[in-house]
């Protein structure tokens, strides 16, 4: 989704359930509609300070998933070392065979972008 068609109007929603249900799912999820909203480098501050104050990359819940966003937002601000960094990680955090072929994927368009 493009940021000029996402409607910016989920991240006070985010918000009101991260208050509702301060859970790592939810706060991950507040952090894709703020890179939505805001760009990458917005999105990678928060998922930066979400993680310091929650440890999301410690949450069995949503470890190979915040690895998974970090990826794709080091990948949109063409980071692409970074990104296939990420991508390694999650792709070996995940059981499900179709993730981990996408995850696999994302690596190899990596190494292209970088050439």
């Amino acid at each position: 989704m493009s940021r000029s068609r996402f409607n910016s109007s989920a991240i006070p929603l985010s918000i009101w359930l991260e208050r509702l249900q301060p859970t790592a799912p939810v706060r991950l999820a507040r952090v894709v509609a703020v890179a939505e909203a805001f760009g990458p480098q917005r999105g990678l501050a928060l998922l930066d300070q979400v993680d310091r104050e929650h440890h999301l990359t410690d949450d069995p819940l949503v470890t190979q998933r915040a690895h998974a966003v970090r990826a794709h937002l080091f990948e949109r601000l063409g980071d692409h070392g970074r990104a296939a960094d990420h991508y390694r990680i999650s792709a070996g955090l995940t059981d499900n065979a179709a993730e981990r072929r996408y995850l696999l994927e994302r690596i190899g368009r990596q190494g292209e972008a970088m050439t």
